[in-house]
């Protein structure tokens, strides 16, 4: 997800249509329903996603219920828009910045392990020279101000590579639209921030999304563990947890089974410049996956409940009815639109490309979905919506 959005005015728009269709509409709309009932309407969501919406050639939805331990999977479209292969419940997509909470997740094992604090700043495993010219406000560089949990929590004041405005040239997102077979490296990431854009304030007076931050942290966590990026996520997280079909994105440019992932029409999921996200966001993965990942971490399989707590404060407004934490986003979806004051918080992992994984703690359910589409991202929570209010009218 990302600044800007206006998904209360989406969701509030839906909510209001069925209201303006009559008390009559409504009841019906809200009666309870069959398991098989939902079934087919969650299917039928997903099959008009697709239909629809040009962008989006696949549609993944999943639930899980801690009530039952019931996996419940649905999928529509296929591979890619030119494919005739159909997509499958268990295909592999580009998750997108869902996989900030996972790198959210190991600073927090390491704070648990007592080799870091969130407090710890960020020059103590970086080299100046990679701060450089990132953090220089009103000529004054903060560099040796900015701490971990700044990075964590979008408070550093970093710019925002990927959609973050530009001073000179043109955006990140035209640049890997009009040439989607550059190869980025992390450093190429950092670069552009500090050629191209200005910090957005001082450390910790603002909260600005930023990727920029996240490349920041990756690299910190990469001198921490003296070991690749993907290497630590594998051996911290996939292996752990058995998430055999998880992986950093590493080799570029080459056919590799997974969905696609479109920015302005362009399929980026075999092309170099998908290369744009890594430690913000650069891991492949399965909704099924999603579900275990986000299992283990509500339930402090992963790290304590005193961290747990700290990567979930949600002390920071990203836009209305969306609060930020370290790493981790909620929806207090009454603050979205007050016609769901019924429909409880849910927090997690998302992507800006229609992909999430959220916990709603009042119902013990997980609901995990991919669409694959920037141009999707907001949509996809209005569609959310849509599915918990039929996932949450089964009568048995």
């Amino acid at each position: 997800m990302r600044k800007g959005v206006r998904i209360a005015v989406w969701i509030g728009a839906a909510v209001v249509a069925v209201l303006v269709a009559g008390a009559g509409a409504l009841a019906y709309t809200y009666r309870p329903i069959s398991q098989a009932e939902a079934d087919a309407a969650i299917q039928e969501r997903l099959r008009k996603s697709v239909a629809e919406n040009e962008s989006v050639s696949a549609a993944l939805f999943t639930t899980y219920s801690g009530k039952d331990e019931r996996l419940r999977q649905y999928v529509a479209g296929t591979l890619a828009a030119d494919s005739s292969e159909p997509a499958r419940v268990d295909s592999q997509f580009h998750s997108a910045s869902v996989g900030k909470t996972m790198l959210a997740t190991v600073f927090g094992q390491l704070v648990d392990e007592g080799r870091v604090q969130f407090g710890d700043p960020v020059s103590k495993f970086v080299q100046a020279s990679v701060l450089e010219g990132l953090f220089v406000v009103d000529g004054v560089d903060h560099s040796g101000e900015v701490t971990t949990g700044q990075l964590l929590s979008h408070t550093s004041g970093a710019a925002d590579y990927f959609e973050g405005p530009v001073l000179t040239g043109p955006s990140m997102i035209d640049i890997i639209t009009q040439d989607p077979d550059r190869l980025f490296s992390p450093q190429d990431l950092l670069a552009f921030s500090r050629e191209h854009q200005a910090p957005v304030a001082a450390p910790g007076e603002k909260f600005a999304y930023s990727d920029t931050g996240y490349v920041l942290a990756g690299l910190a966590l990469e001198a921490i563990e003296q070991t690749l990026y993907e290497q630590i996520l594998q051996e911290r997280i996939f292996s752990p947890l058995g998430m055999r079909d998880s992986f950093v994105l590493t080799e570029y440019g080459t056919e590799n089974g997974t969905l696609a992932v479109t920015a302005r029409g362009v399929d980026l999921s075999d092309r170099n410049a998908l290369s744009v996200d890594w430690a913000g966001g650069g891991v492949v993965t399965t909704t099924a996956d999603l579900v275990t990942f986000l299992r283990a971490l509500t339930s402090e399989g992963l790290c304590s409940g005193e961290t747990l707590a700290r990567l979930t404060s949600f002390e920071h407004q990203y836009d209305t009815g969306i609060h930020y934490g370290m790493g981790v986003m909620q929806f207090r979806f009454s603050e979205l639109s007050p016609l769901l004051f019924s429909m409880s918080d849910a927090h997690g992992a998302v992507g800006a490309t229609g992909t999430y994984a959220l916990y709603d703690p009042d119902s013990d359910t997980i609901y995990v979905a991919n669409y694959g589409s920037l141009e999707f991202g907001q949509k996809a929570i209005e569609e959310l919506v849509q599915l918990r209010l039929i996932v949450e009218r089964v009568s048995e």
